[in-house]
């Protein structure tokens, strides 16, 4: 074994030395993006707690204006990186060299134009998206599996990962003094005094989200007005009425995020997140005959989903509490050395305090960048072989 594992190094410090990554010049980059800052979407917000909540100056669910300007910043950020790798030809980029296609809410929609139009100023760079009222079903999280089978079988694993979960517990907690639940409609009406006491009910239904109804969705709303009202600016007396004043608080808070993708997404994100696979496959199967860059824009379940279906090491993003931060992109990137194709896949994100304050990229405050493994690429320098990766995704 240890001769084995001998071997495995030698060969990994052989390919990267061999590996000149300066010598690399960029082929092809698709990105799949979050969409940036949004108005809050949660609803009877009024049942959780008596205290009164700020007045939302745009559209639930909309981007901002802040999330458009800071998705702008994010473009022109691309834009120097694809001139620096001398990526894409002067000028404005044609159909065959840009392509953008996004789920079809507002918010997608408007991320995908607010980056175009800092990446490539002055230029008539087309969003595309399905004509249609609602969600894209291929960026929706709706439940496709038909068998009993299948639903009994996540719903005792979504009982088991909230079953003793303590760093749900720990955030219930803080909730629970934050909201003073028992003072709520929500414990007068439906008897939910304490977050922390198990009182869920799991909502399945096939073609629909899967939802837990109680504690968790009660958190998950709360948090997500929390949020993304500090990401949009506002006054820190006025955010969870003044109460999280550190990151440590904001820490433990905003541990329903990650507990919300790991129990209700990462659960069912084969199931979820085939249709979007599929797509990415076919794209990656015939990316010789697609355009240079290709940006997608969806949501946080789909880069759960990709993450988790292709394989990708866990990761922990430093100067982020989000798993899958707003305005976040998983890059794709195609190199090449002339004679073969290699595959890199970074995290570019804002930092959590870099959404706060909003200020444009420099070379002093530029995105985060983490590096992404697969955990199946007999790689570990940050190059996959390209033939590797297309065989096995």
């Amino acid at each position: 074994m240890t001769n084995l594992l001998a071997s495995v190094f030698i060969l990994t410090v052989l390919f990267c030395n061999v590996l000149d990554a300066k010598k690399l010049k960029l082929k092809q980059v698709l990105i799949f993006s979050r969409h940036n800052v949004r108005y809050p979407v949660a609803e009877n917000l009024d049942r959780y707690t008596q205290k009164p909540w700020p007045e939302l100056p745009g559209e639930k669910g909309a981007l901002t204006p802040k999330g458009a300007r800071l998705e702008g910043y994010m473009g022109e950020y691309f834009s120097e990186w694809f001139d620096k790798n001398e990526f894409l030809n002067v000028g404005c980029p044609s159909d065959e060299e840009v392509y953008v296609f996004t789920n079809s809410v507002s918010r997608t929609k408007a991320t995908a134009r607010a980056f175009l139009d800092s990446a490539f100023k002055d230029c008539s760079v087309p969003v595309h998206h399905k004509d249609i009222e609602g969600p894209d079903p291929l960026f929706a999280p709706a439940i496709r599996n038909t068998t009993q089978a299948y639903k009994e079988m996540v719903i005792e694993e979504i009982n088991r990962k909230m079953s003793n979960n303590q760093k749900l517990k720990e955030m219930y907690l803080e909730l629970n003094k934050i909201l003073d639940v028992k003072e709520s409609a929500v414990c007068k009406e439906d008897d939910i005094c304490d977050l922390t006491e198990s009182k869920h009910t799991i909502l399945y239904d096939v073609g629909k989200e899967m939802w837990v109804q109680g504690p968790l969705m009660i958190a998950n709303s709360v948090m997500d007005f929390f949020v993304m009202t500090y990401y949009d600016g506002f006054p820190i007396k006025d955010i969870a009425w003044g109460y999280i004043r550190s990151k440590e608080k904001w820490r433990i808070l905003t541990e329903i995020g990650r507990q919300d993708h790991n129990i209700r997404y990462t659960t069912v994100a084969e199931d979820i997140g085939e249709q979007l696979m599929n797509y990415l496959r076919e794209t990656f199967q015939n990316y010789d005959n697609m355009p240079k860059l290709i940006l997608l824009v969806g949501h946080d379940y789909n880069l759960n989903a990709i993450t988790t279906i292709m394989g990708f090491e866990r990761t922990d993003l430093p100067k982020q509490f989000e798993k899958y931060p707003i305005g976040g992109k998983l890059v794709f990137q195609r190199w090449t050395d002339g004679e073969n194709d290699f595959l890199k896949v970074e995290y570019v994100y804002p930092s959590w305090s870099q959404l706060r304050h909003g200020k444009k990229y420099s070379s002093n405050n530029r995105p985060q960048r983490v590096v992404m493994k697969l955990s199946w690429c007999s790689d570990k320098c940050g190059f996959c072989p390209w033939t590797e990766f297309v065989n096995k995704v």
